[in-house]
């Protein structure tokens, strides 16, 4: 099991991190010795005390606010800064730089600039310079779940061991559908459906705003389909084994009392709603489907309770309801 795997190699973990921690202390201006926070104590902190906003001292909310910004460096991997000084401690002024003339070339050539590639955009320097993610709605920094938990500790300890450099955190992505996506999607439909299932025909009918596609590195987590933009009707929702209650498929509102203000995660069944505004939106569940819950929360309504709907797609020993309730989401 993997305890019996783990505790094998919890005194090298202890060690490893004891000896870490060690290499980050320092002695400061008056011989106090300090630390650098772990990523563990600044989340910890953050948790703690962002709920008493209102409550910290001037020089508290500081602190707060720059520990907020050393996790956000450490998602984002961006090193300190390295300002060099003069010995003595003196920075030299700047020198002044003197005009001068440009060849005619080279302004031609600066005039002739219709379109600043990407690498040297601005948006490299908010989104990054790797290679962007066809079909990218949403990137989800805030769901953590249980898998990706246990990920990160046996990396951080990998890590530890082997005193690597710590790696960004990843986040969980939201894209229309790929091709690339259709054989984790299709493993995915046929476990939680039936079998036989295949969505290759979303890629011609608007997958843009027809489909959302929940991805975790390059393992798909979640999909939701819908038929057409005419027909507004969801085919398909399901999440990935193991990812459940991840707030991947519902739709949650976190309040912050110290902003008061409502933050809905983004999630695939809301992406798909919000990329098709202004239109109904229908479904069929088995009647004793869980997933009714999930879908009154968004404001869906049942129309209409229809026998033997699934009768020809369940299998026969399948606890599911043969039943099923149409539901429908009304924007007018």
């Amino acid at each position: 099991s993997f305890e019996d795997v783990i505790s094998d190699s919890l005194p090298d973990y202890h060690q490893a991190r004891k000896d870490q921690l060690a290499k980050d202390t320092d002695r400061d201006d008056f011989g106090v010795l300090l630390r650098r926070l772990t990523r563990a104590e600044i989340t910890s902190l953050i948790q703690n005390h962002s709920d008493q906003v209102s409550q910290l001292s001037v020089p508290e909310a500081i602190v707060l606010r720059k520990l907020k910004l050393e996790r956000e460096r450490r998602r984002a991997s961006v090193r300190d800064t390295d300002i060099s000084i003069a010995p003595d401690g003196v920075v030299e002024g700047l020198v002044e730089l003197t005009a001068t003339q440009l060849s005619t070339e080279t302004v031609d050539a600066l005039c002739g600039i219709r379109k600043t590639s990407y690498g040297s955009s601005f948006a490299s320097r908010l989104y990054g310079n790797h290679a962007r993610t066809p079909g990218l709605i949403h990137v989800d920094w805030d769901t953590k779940t249980p898998w990706m938990n246990l990920m990160e500790d046996i990396r951080e300890h990998y890590q530890l061991l082997q005193c690597l450099t710590e790696e960004a955190r990843s986040a969980i992505m939201y894209t229309s559908l790929q091709p690339i996506h259709l054989d984790q999607v299709h493993d995915i439909l046929v476990r939680s459906f039936w079998q036989g299932v295949n969505v290759s025909d979303s890629l011609d009918y608007s997958p843009e705003k027809c489909t959302i596609v929940a991805s975790y590195h390059k393992i798909v987590v979640g999909v939701a389909i819908m038929s057409s933009p005419r027909e507004t009707y969801i085919t398909y929702l399901a999440v990935k084994h193991g990812w459940d209650n991840s707030n991947i498929a519902t739709y949650v509102h976190s309040l912050t009392r110290w902003c008061l203000s409502l933050t809905p995660r983004r999630t695939m069944l809301y992406q798909l709603i919000m990329l098709n505004p202004g239109k109904d939106i229908t479904l069929h569940v088995s009647a004793n489907n869980s997933a009714m819950l999930l879908y009154n929360r968004f404001g869906f309504k049942s129309e209409e309770f229809i026998a033997g709907f699934y009768d020809a797609y369940l299998d026969p020993e399948s606890r599911a309801s043969k039943n099923a309730v149409r539901l429908r989401l009304r924007h007018h």
